[in-house]
């Protein structure tokens, strides 16, 4: 009996264990930081690039010659994009409520 168990397990097998070969081959060409700090340098690093080419196409997109109203319009998209984000996350929130009451 206790062998049947074994082989039903080893036949459930998840399928990224299969594929452990092509998971291998698709992280080696990722290099992954090797401590807590070089990893928030990096992120600290994509956000600072990230903004510099939000604040530059808004700077082309509206034509904005002076950095005080790139730097007013960026702050108010900022916050729109933030209302935005606050009422998709409410809105999730009650479909899951509303999902687990039925």
């Amino acid at each position: 009996m206790r062998d049947r168990d074994r082989m039903q397990r080893h036949r459930e097998v998840p399928i990224w264990l299969k594929r452990l070969d092509l998971v291998r081959d698709e992280l080696r060409g990722m290099r992954f930081p090797r401590t807590a700090e070089e990893g928030v340098n990096q992120c600290a690093e994509l956000s600072a690039v990230s903004m510099a080419l939000f604040k530059e196409e808004i700077r082309r997109s509206s034509g904005a010659r002076d950095e005080e109203t790139v730097e007013r319009e960026t702050r108010r998209l900022m916050a729109r994009f933030s209302r935005i984000d606050e009422r998709w996350k409410d809105i999730r929130r009650k479909e899951r409520v509303t999902s687990k009451g039925q």
